[in-house]
C-alpha cells in the first residue's frame, strides 16, 4: 500500500469527513490525477496507492470513506476477476461512474548521440500497455518498477537512448528529446471506473449495467428462465459470464443498457422466478474520450 499526502492533512480530524481516493499503484501520479479530474471526483488530497482488486476491494469493505478508481478495460466485457471482487463487497460497493483518456504513454528519443535505438526504458505498467506495439521495433526493454521517478526512468533511457513516459511526465525530459513516432500513435484510450457506496438519481437516463445473480437451486432450464425475463424487458446483453461456485450452482454475470425503471422491474420479475440479483455498476459511457 503507498500512501501520498496532498494538501489535506490526515492527521487532521476533519479530513474524516470528506471522501479520500484509492488508486493502483502501478499507475503514475500524473495520469491519476487526469483520472480523477476526468471522473468529476471531489474530496481529499489525500491518496491511497493499492496494488490489485484483492487489497483494493478489502480497504474498501473497511474504511466507509475511501472510493476507488479502478481500470475497466472494456466497459461492455469487464474482466470477470473485477466482476467477481465487486460482488463479493457486503457494503453496496458498485462502479458509479466512467470516464476514458486518451493512451497517456510517450515514446521519447533521449539522447541524440545515440545513432540507432537499442532499447527503451520504462516502468512496468507501462510495459503491460505497450509491449504488443513495441514488440514491433525489435528493441530491448529496460522495465523498471512503477514507483521509479521520472527522472531515474530516463537517466537509464538515455544509456539505451530512448524512454516511456506519461505525457505529463514528458517535460522533463528537457527541450531536446523527440518522440518516436508511428509506434504508439493508435492505442487505445484507458478506461477507468470509480468504486463507490454513492447512490446515483438516473431515472429516465440509460446506462450500462453490470448484474450478478443467482438460483439457490439449479435445474435444466434455470438460467433460460432467468433470460426470458430480460427478452421480456427488450434488454439486450453485452456479455455473460458464467461463474461456478460448486456443481450445479453458478454466479452469473450480465451487461446491458437500461434505465431505472426496467432495471427495477428486472430485479422484481427476477425474484419472481427465484434469483437474487445484484447491481454491480451502474455508470454513464461518455460519447468520446475525456481529452
Amino acid at each position: 500500500m503507498t500512501l501520498t499526502p496532498g494538501s489535506t492533512s490526515p492527521g487532521n480530524p476533519m479530513a474524516l469527513l470528506v471522501r479520500s481516493l484509492a488508486h493502483p499503484s502501478t499507475d503514475p501520479p500524473t495520469l491519476v490525477s487526469r483520472a480523477r479530474a476526468a471522473l468529476e471526483w471531489q474530496g481529499s488530497d489525500f491518496l491511497v496507492g493499492l496494488q490489485g482488486y484483492g487489497e483494493l476491494m478489502d480497504t474498501l469493505e473497511v474504511t466507509a470513506d475511501l472510493d476507488a478508481l479502478v481500470r475497466l478495460g472494456d466497459p461492455t466485457s469487464p474482466p470477470l476477476r473485477l466482476l467477481r471482487a465487486i460482488n463479493a463487497s457486503a457494503t453496496g460497493l458498485r462502479v458509479t461512474r466512467m470516464a476514458t483518456l486518451p493512451s497517456p504513454w510517450r515514446w521519447l528519443r533521449v539522447d541524440e548521440s545515440v545513432a540507432d535505438l537499442s532499447g527503451v526504458a520504462l516502468r512496468q505498467q507501462a510495459y503491460a500497455d505497450l509491449v504488443g506495439a513495441l514488440g514491433r521495433a525489435g528493441l530491448t526493454f529496460r522495465v523498471l518498477a512503477d514507483d521509479t521517478p521520472v527522472e531515474e526512468v530516463l537517466a537509464v533511457g538515455r544509456s539505451l537512448g530512448s524512454a516511456v513516459v506519461d505525457l505529463d511526465e514528458v517535460d522533463a525530459a528537457g527541450p531536446d528529446a523527440q518522440p518516436v513516432a508511428g509506434f504508439l500513435d493508435d492505442l487505445d484510450p484507458l478506461t477507468y471506473g470509480l468504486i463507490s457506496r454513492e447512490e446515483r438519481d438516473s431515472a429516465g437516463a440509460v446506462d450500462v449495467v453490470w448484474l450478478s445473480m443467482r438460483a439457490p437451486l439449479e435445474s435444466a432450464g434455470t438460467l433460460m428462465q432467468a433470460l426470458e425475463k430480460f427478452s421480456a424487458l427488450g434488454l439486450n446483453l453485452d456479455f455473460l459470464h458464467s461463474d461456478p461456485l460448486e456443481p450445479e450452482q453458478h454466479d452469473f454475470y450480465l451487461g446491458f443498457r437500461s434505465g431505472a425503471d426496467n432495471l427495477s422491474a428486472l430485479q422484481t420479475a427476477l425474484a419472481e422466478v427465484h434469483f437474487t440479483s445484484r447491481v454491480l455498476a451502474w455508470f454513464r459511457i461518455p460519447s468520446e474520450p475525456t481529452p
